[in-house]
């Protein structure tokens, strides 16, 4: 059993940072702006999106900030804490969060345009917390189940 829950957790983390690490290689999203159709890779929101803030993205900082909870919750879960799984939920549901959005901001001055599309990025970035949630919640489901070894798990007469 402890072998099986090791391949959980290996197998949901490397998997997840597969995902992650693709995702960066990708188009995070198209947004049509006052002077044309306009992309920007995952990368580059991954770097700019640190700063959102600073220029008044206060609700594109707030979806960025998956990714420090990401990086917690995986950390967390390589050392087997619990905590994992809240933390690594809320990631999720942050970045799902912005497929409800239908304009991003342009510019520092705060205009804004709408978003065209969700490209491959997004999806990739988005699989890869929904992936470590999901392994995070089997591995504490293995965990937490009684083994015919316990005592607990034995048939009370």
């Amino acid at each position: 059993m402890e072998r099986k829950l090791k391949r959980v957790k290996i197998y949901s983390i490397l998997l997840s940072l597969a995902l992650y690490i693709l995702s960066l290689t990708q188009t995070a999203l198209t947004y049509d702006d006052f002077d044309g159709r306009k992309t920007h890779s995952s990368l580059s929101v991954l770097l700019m999106g640190a700063l959102a803030i600073l220029g008044g993205g206060f609700l594109e900082w707030i979806v960025w900030l998956a990714n420090p909870l990401y990086l917690f919750g995986l950390l967390a879960f390589a050392r087997s804490a619990k905590a994992s799984k809240k933390v690594s939920m809320a990631a999720t549901l942050l970045a799902f969060s912005f497929v409800m959005w239908q304009r991003i901001l342009a510019a520092e001055s705060g205009r804004t345009a709408p978003i065209k599309s969700l490209n491959f990025g997004y999806w990739l970035w988005l699989m890869s917390l929904a992936t470590l949630t999901f392994g995070i919640y089997r591995y504490f489901k293995q965990l937490d189940k009684p083994t015919l070894s316990s005592p607990d798990s034995l048939p009370v007469k």
